[in-house]
């Protein structure tokens, strides 16, 4: 017999209690997070990271947009209302840093925050990005999902 069996779970309200994963006690519920709702574009062309990083700032009470790839980064990046962005450098038709230069010259672009998460290590890329405005450049071998997200919400509170 499965011990599993007469644990219940209950679903209400987008929020699923269960005897087994008892949600961390300490965590605030989505509409009370710090963030306020705050929206976050994550360009990663990478669909694992990608929704990786998508259910933990979803986790942490942001509302998240995604592109998987440099041109429609950009796009959404200049359509909609976007706080911040976590930005590949190494993308498909348009490169994080180009993206960032054409973002930079549009009048709603110039001023968001951004972010470069990237395994690109290379100084000139590294410098590029930085002439441009991100506020940090990460080494993704080098950070935690958990320390991308603090550092993120650093820049928006």
């Amino acid at each position: 017999m499965n011990g599993n069996q007469n644990i219940p779970t209950t679903i209400n309200n987008n929020t699923q209690e269960s005897q087994v994963n008892k949600p961390d006690e300490n965590a605030l519920p989505v509409e009370q997070q710090p963030t306020g709702g705050k929206t976050i574009l994550i360009v990663e062309d990478d669909p694992v990271l990608s929704r990786m990083y998508t259910e933990k700032f979803k986790h942490e009470g942001f509302l998240v947009l995604t592109a998987l790839n440099g041109e429609m980064g950009l796009k959404t990046a200049l359509e909609q209302k976007v706080d911040i962005i976590l930005l590949d450098i190494m993308l498909p038709k348009l490169s994080g840093t180009d993206l960032l230069e054409k973002l930079r010259q549009d009048p709603h672009g110039k001023n968001i925050p951004v972010v470069a998460l990237t395994n690109l290590a290379e100084q000139e890329e590294k410098d590029r990005a930085i002439s441009l405005g991100v506020k940090e450049y990460l080494v993704k071998a080098m950070q935690t999902p958990e320390q991308v997200v603090e550092k993120i919400k650093k820049y928006i509170s």
